[in-house]
């Protein structure tokens, strides 16, 4: 397994996913002085869609590159055992 693929492929889709969530937080409330939801707990949610999105990213990123090494070990035990 190559440890520094898997993290360099959890950090981007972490950036992509943190801009997605960005972008649904300025879709969900155009008007940013004044929040479309009055609780608290709506506010910390408006403010913490960019990191639930990069968390989101990083998990994804991370567990496809790792079944994508992972597949690269199986299918390179295969070959060797059937040599």
């Amino acid at each position: 397994m190559n440890g520094k693929r898997i993290l360099f492929a959890g950090i981007m889709t972490a950036l992509i996913g943190f801009v997605i969530g960005l972008g649904v937080a300025k879709v969900g409330h155009p008007d940013e002085v004044r929040l479309r939801y009055e609780t608290e707990s709506a506010r910390r949610l408006f403010r913490r869609y960019g990191l639930l999105g990069g968390g989101i990213g990083f998990v994804v990123g991370a567990g496809q590159e790792y079944l994508r090494q992972a597949k690269i070990q199986r299918d390179q035990d295969e070959k060797s055992r059937n040599k």
